[in-house]
């Protein structure tokens, strides 16, 4: 089921979106698109954070993104965060 939700958006935010929404069919399929991915990235950088403060573990932080346990341990990489394995991570994977 859709929920409804209205924003208030200045003018100049407004024509950046026209401006780059000009090829989607309408703005609001192109409004639900952008928040998609924007949502996305807030999981991932939220996901990431709390691996590398140690609260999460991959499996977790895969959980949280919403990426594959393989895509997970691609990005820490690509991002040369420091892979690390405890035994309460191992604990939480299994549990």
């Amino acid at each position: 089921m859709e929920k409804t939700i209205s924003i208030r958006l200045d003018k100049g935010f407004v024509r950046s979106l026209d401006r780059i929404g000009a090829d989607y069919s309408g703005r609001s399929s192109f409004m639900r698109e952008l928040l998609n991915l924007g949502l996305q990235e807030y999981r991932t950088e939220l996901a990431v954070e709390k691996y590398m403060q140690g609260e999460v573990s991959t499996w977790k932080a895969a959980e949280i993104a919403n990426l594959s346990l393989r895509k997970m341990n691609q990005l820490l990489r690509e991002r040369g965060v420091e892979m690390h394995y405890s035994e309460q991570s191992l604990r939480e994977d299994l549990g």
